[in-house]
């Protein structure tokens, strides 16, 4: 039977995924054992059994393949805040998604947890590109706000929120992460900073509670 568009995802697209996995696997394999700055594009040709032509379609720089889940997150996260439902704040994506992650610090692997900012920590080049991709990341969520506060585009408040939620996630991530990298136990620091995040989500939702608000005005 010939597949439709609402049958869900096509075969290209899903060839597509499957290849941009297999790469990203590879090239954390290879990362973990040998360190990121160590690794070369040709490195994780040969290991993906690909071209570096490939490799590059794929992602533009070598540091893309490390952060590739988090743009993935993001454009969750963005789509989550358009979709609220009538009434809801827009605190509410944010604090899903640091109590989602913050899920995955109790119950997943440490290991897979610590992957990346075990790579970050020993690498120039990817703790710049973190801060870049930061930066870009509050850039990209500003106009979401304002647009959905029904504010202009560059105007300040709604660059202050945008950097103030997306800060407040942030700064969980990595309490969490560092708190593991010191071996503390998974279970107790998940329960610790999900009961301060849940704080600082409701003094922010205390001030922000109307800023925004699906279907308001």
């Amino acid at each position: 039977m010939a597949m439709t568009a609402s049958t869900g995802e096509g075969l290209r697209a899903r060839k597509k995924r499957q290849t941009r996995d297999a790469i990203a696997a590879a090239a954390m394999e290879l990362f973990l054992a040998r360190g990121f700055d160590e690794v070369t594009i040709a490195d994780i040709a040969r290991a993906a059994d690909v071209s570096r032509k490939t490799i590059f379609n794929y992602f533009p720089a070598k540091e893309d393949i490390v952060f590739h889940e988090g743009r993935a997150r993001r454009a969750e996260l963005i789509a989550a805040i358009r979709a609220r439902p009538a009434g809801e704040s827009l605190i509410q994506p944010f604090r899903r998604a640091t109590m989602d992650y913050l899920d995955r610090v109790e119950h997943g692997s440490v290991d897979a947890i610590l992957a990346v900012p075990r790579l970050v920590t020993a690498s120039t080049a990817l703790h710049n590109r973190l801060s870049v991709g930061w930066e870009k990341e509050s850039a990209e969520l500003a106009p979401v706000i304002a647009e959905q506060a029904g504010e202009t585009a560059g105007e300040l408040v709604p660059m202050v929120v945008a950097r103030t939620l997306a800060w407040t996630h942030r700064l969980t991530f990595r309490a969490a992460f560092t708190r593991l990298l010191a071996g503390e136990d998974q279970r107790t620091v998940a329960a610790d900073l999900r009961a301060q995040a849940t704080r600082a989500y409701d003094l922010l939702e205390a001030g922000l509670a109307s800023y925004g608000a699906a279907g308001a005005g």
